[in-house]
Formats: C-alpha cells, sequence, structure tokens
C-alpha cells in the first residue's frame, strides 16, 4: 500500500531480473518485463502515445496488460480482475526515473487514499492515456506490484529522495560463493494467485506485541532526530511504511525478529539516502545512527555501516548494502 515499488540495486550477474521472474512463476502470478531504454523521457514511454501521422494510438505492452487488470475501465474482461500481476522494470535507472516514473509513482501512491469505485474518487488516481480524439482512463489497482532493477555503475542514473521514500531498496552484493551449479527453478504454481487470497495474508501493525512497537518507536525516533542534524528527516509515510513492512514480517512475535524486520528497513529505506554525504561534516549524525545499529545487534549491518563510513578509505558515505551469509 504505502511503498508501491521494490528496488534491486547492485552489481549485474547476480540475479535481480531472475529472482521476481521465478517469484511470480512459484506464486503463480502474472509476469510482465520491460527494459528500459535509455532515451525515455516521459510516461509516454512507459504507456505508449497517439502517432497523429497514422492517426493511431501506440500502446505498449505494459499498458495493454494494465488494461487487462482494470476492472472499472475495462470491466468485459473479468477474468483478469482478481488475478495478480507484477511488471519487472528491467535496468530501471538507465533513463532518469524521474522523467518517466515519478508522476505514475504518485499515482500509485495516491491509490491507497481513494474508493476505486466511487468514479469522482478514482479519477485523482487514473492515467490518462493520449489515444486521439478520446481519453482513456487506466486506473492500476493493487493487485498490480512493481519491481525495478538497477545496476550501480558509470552508464546509470541515480535515484532520487522521491523515489526512495516510496520504494524498499534492496542491494545484492557479490556472491558469498562461487559455484559452477545454478539454483534450481521453483516449480511453478498450477493455479493463479487471487488478490482476494493476497489481500486475507496482508496485515497491519495492531497485532504487534507492545514491546515491540516500544522498541520501533524509540529506534525510529533516534534515526530521525540524526538525520534531522543533517536536514534529512522523513515523515508520516516512512515511518507508517516501517510499522508495515514490520507487521508482516514472517513470525514478526517470536524470538524478538521485529529487531530483524527494523534492520530491514534502515538498509532499504534509510541508508541508501545518505550516499554521498561528507562523513566528518555530519559526524555527530552517523555516530548516532551508529549507536542505533549497535543496540539491535545485527553484526553484518554493522559492519557494513563501517565500512561505508571509513575515513580511511573516503570522506564520502559509500553505501553498498549488506552482504548477508549465505545460508546453508
Amino acid at each position: 500500500d504505502i511503498s508501491p515499488l521494490v528496488v534491486m540495486a547492485g552489481i549485474s550477474g547476480t540475479g535481480k531480473s531472475e529472482l521476481p521472474r521465478r517469484y511470480a512463476e512459484a506464486m503463480g502470478i502474472y509476469f510482465h518485463i520491460m527494459a528500459v531504454q535509455p532515451r525515455w523521457d516521459s510516461p509516454q514511454d512507459m504507456f505508449g502515445f497517439y502517432n497523429y501521422l497514422d492517426e493511431k494510438y501506440k500502446a505498449t505492452e505494459l499498458s495493454r496488460s494494465l488494461i487487462q487488470m482494470d476492472k472499472w475501465n475495462n470491466p468485459e474482461r473479468s477474468e483478469y480482475h482478481n488475478r495478480m500481476l507484477l511488471v519487472l522494470l528491467d535496468e530501471m535507472n538507465l533513463a532518469r526515473v524521474e522523467y518517466y516514473f515519478s508522476e505514475f509513482l504518485s499515482k500509485l501512491e495516491i491509490r491507497r487514499t481513494v474508493d476505486p469505485d466511487d468514479v469522482n474518487e478514482r479519477i485523482k488516481a487514473e492515467i490518462s492515456l493520449d489515444t486521439g480524439s478520446v481519453i482513456k482512463k487506466l486506473y492500476v489497482h493493487k493487485n498490480v506490484l512493481f519491481v525495478g532493477t538497477m545496476n550501480e555503475d558509470e552508464s546509470t542514473q541515480t535515484l532520487s529522495d522521491k523515489v526512495i521514500d516510496r520504494a524498499n531498496v534492496l542491494r545484492f552484493g557479490r556472491p558469498e560463493k562461487m559455484t559452477s551449479d545454478m539454483p534450481a527453478n521453483p516449480d511453478p504454481s498450477d493455479k493463479f494467485l487471487t488478490y482476494t487470497n493476497w489481500l486475507d495474508w496482508q496485515k497491519n501493525d495492531s497485532h504487534l506485541k507492545p514491546q515491540a512497537r516500544t522498541d520501533v518507536e524509540k529506534w525510529i525516533s533516534k534515526i530521525n532526530l540524526a538525520l534531522d542534524e543533517i536536514g534529512r528527516p522523513f515523515g508520516y509515510r516512512i515511518n507508517q511504511a516501517i510499522f508495515s513492512y514490520i507487521a508482516n514480517y514472517p513470525a514478526v512475535n517470536a524470538q524478538n525478529n521485529y529487531r530483524f524486520a527494523f534492520t530491514d528497513q534502515l538498509e532499504q529505506r534509510v541508508l541508501p539516502k545518505l550516499r554521498g554525504l561528507e562523513l566528518l561534516t555530519n559526524e555527530r549524525c552517523f555516530e548516532d545512527i551508529r549507536e542505533v545499529l549497535e543496540e539491535l545487534d545485527d553484526d553484518e549491518l554493522v559492519k557494513a555501516y563501517s565500512k561505508a563510513t571509513d575515513t580511511n578509505n573516503n570522506n564520502l558515505f559509500a553505501w553498498t548494502g549488506v552482504t548477508r551469509k549465505q545460508e546453508s
């Protein structure tokens, strides 16, 4: 609801594009991949445009897929309306994400505040497709999930704070062990996952234990005070997104798992916002954040943070994510 995008970043060849495809196959979710091009500079590159010479609307595969899932503007294709669709924007930072995706990202965020059955409410979150004399409306419901991959090298663009604030950023580091064996493909699901089923799985934070809520609120407050010192505090959106993530973490109330869920969110939401900041100038902020990290008892995260804040290597915060130990 709150975070309509997952971004998987890191070095090339680590399975960033493969993971969403296999996830969709195993879960019984429709999957659509769209390769981002360096020349993309507007939403038309995603959804298509009206060619005034041919007098035809040039749709994209993405717009066709989204129209199939839209039960309000395309009610006749009812067989798809209770299904799930996962859209992968491959190498999404080859072009400036803000140019082609920012407006759409705002629409995805608005949809959680509107009633789609109310046409006057739904229009606030609808996309307008320029099909010529008639403007066709497209409503992207919550049964459509978005994932983006990005390689981090000299040929790509960085993500803006607007995108990072609305996304969970997962970083793929170098593989801990090199092997010639490819991971086995999961067995494809023999039936489709329904949107109704998907909703049944979702939880709100009301089931969190009081101690978990108290600790998370304390850690968020400390982190936000540290970010305020450098003029980069976060607001209600990230606070709500963190609690939503923790609420849906597996077995969150067992064995203090809420700590692991919170460290995930620091890694995915907070630390990417600090890339490129001067360490010595903002020393107080980085020390305050370190205190919280050490309280969470996540040795791998503390190690990665120490590496990113090592002034012997660089005076800039060089966050490259956490390399987790491979499970046996």
